[in-house]
């Protein structure tokens, strides 16, 4: 497969992850760092989203964990199913569906439902919770995970495990938890990826852990195959549900992270097919596990240490702004003080002869075709676009005309019929640090790029 097209796709996927995350603007995806979501017995439809990240263990625990897993008290409370408004209408499981799996536990009604016609595969599943003949869940591609009727919260109620699997060579797994007290509660969703996990009592205080990872820049600098999946632990909080705990299980990274730091240190550039040629995604593991355990400062000194590409302030800037909105990152030390410019000014680095595809990050006063400037890819300024709402659902960009070194342009393409339909304009001659905005007769609002990544809008 080439690459230019796996790449655009991957990379727009990517990114438009990463908005789901800073906006919850997609499928409603709860973010596990949020507190626990109590379902007053109404109907919830839940979905399963299309991601391509990449694969990585999570942490093997060097703590003894408690025996077998228990099962809960059969709650005596018998759950009532009559909501204060009508529930929303849920679609009817299709005809085709028989149930595989049927279990009452706590007075609900839990259900596995598998497909038999005959295109149908393995993964064709349904799972669904009810109560008084009230459909309260249903969760597409489910299963039901080993643990489920354990308590593994610890709370005294038994919780149901669903995992879900959409099929795809590399995608896509979510699990979900629901703890089933006289009021439904779901306790942990995670995002769609194709990292899983497992519940371990890790620290053998009787509740269970979730160990999984973290593949939030799959393909963004190299192929699928050298993707990093930073190791994350979810430890759970009464009245919270599943929180990012790393930093509190830091000592079962210390084997990684010397992996890494051997990794790091034996980098060649390109070697992990980075698509700019840089070092990025050998480096970049043993940056995550510090991150994610609470050690900024040693990230930090892992960049200066091992990164010695001319992106390096830019590199971190990405790292940062990603990692700091992912469900399964919390931050408890400070960021380390670096020193990033003001501004970024953007501009197309077409009469460089780098190609077309790349765009310049340009300090004040500094030349665009500067060897020494930091660019990104045309995929990069998609997705920054489509944060700022300057790109629909079915808009791309395209620099055309093909193959133009001077005077080139930004155009904004339906991909619905490959129709032009306005640009995007990186204006330089206004000074720095420039100006981003969209036009087609009209103009849309003006942006310009802080040196953290952040974007500020500097007219209506």
């Amino acid at each position: 497969m080439c690459r230019y097209p796996t790449k655009r796709s991957m990379l727009h996927l990517v990114y438009v992850l990463l908005l789901w995350a800073l906006l919850a603007m997609a499928c409603n995806l709860p973010r596990p760092s949020a507190p626990a979501t109590t379902l007053p017995h109404t109907p919830e439809a839940e979905s399963t989203l299309s991601a391509e990240p990449a694969t990585q263990p999570p942490p093997t625990a060097t703590l003894t964990p408690t025996g077998a897993p228990t099962q809960a008290p059969t709650s005596t409370a018998t759950p009532t199913a009559t909501p204060d408004t009508p529930p929303a209408t849920q679609p009817p499981i299709p005809a085709e569906y028989v149930v595989e799996d049927e279990r009452t536990i706590a007075g609900y009604l839990v259900q596995v439902w598998r497909s038999t016609a005959d295109e149908s595969m393995f993964y064709d599943r349904i799972a669904t919770i009810s109560a008084d003949e009230q459909l309260l869940v249903r969760i597409e591609f489910g299963t039901l995970g080993q643990l489920t009727e354990t308590d593994i919260t610890g709370e005294g109620n038994p919780d149901v495990i669903i995992e879900s699997y959409s099929g795809g060579a590399h995608c896509c797994f979510t699990t979900t938890v629901y703890d089933l007290g006289t009021q439904l509660t779901k306790v942990l969703d995670t995002p769609p990826s194709n990292c899983g996990g497992r519940f371990e009592d890790v620290d053998a205080d009787g509740v269970y852990e979730f160990l999984s990872c973290d593949d939030l820049f799959a393909y963004l600098y190299c192929p699928y195959a050298g993707s990093p999946a930073v190791s994350v632990v979810m430890q759970y909080q009464p009245g919270q549900g599943y929180l990012p705990a790393s930093p509190r299980f830091a000592a079962l990274y210390e084997d990684a992270i010397s992996a890494h730091t051997t990794m790091a240190q034996q980098a060649v550039s390109g070697e992990m097919g980075e698509w700019d040629g840089t070092t990025k995604c050998a480096v970049l593991p043993l940056v995550l596990d510090y991150l994610y355990t609470g050690r900024p400062a040693q990230a930090w000194q892992a960049m200066e240490d091992y990164y010695t590409h001319d992106d390096r302030e830019l590199f971190w800037a990405e790292i940062v702004r990603s990692v700091g909105v992912r469900p399964f990152y919390t931050a408890v030390a400070p960021l380390p003080e670096v020193a990033l410019p003001d501004y970024y000014m953007l501009q197309l680095l077409t009469p460089c002869g780098l190609g077309e595809q790349w765009v310049g990050f340009l300090a004040e006063g500094q030349e665009p075709c500067s060897p020494w400037v930091p660019r990104r890819d045309i995929y990069w300024l998609q997705a920054e676009v489509y944060t700022l709402g300057l790109l629909s659902d079915d808009e791309v960009l395209a620099i055309k005309p093909d193959g133009c070194t001077t005077d080139c342009r930004i155009d904004v393409v339906r991909s619905s019929d490959s129709a032009r339909v306005a640009s995007i304009r990186l204006d330089t001659t206004v000074g720095f640090p420039g100006a981003i905005y969209r036009t087609n007769g009209a103009e849309s609002s003006h942006w310009r790029l802080r040196g953290d990544l952040t974007w500020e809008q500097i007219s209506p």
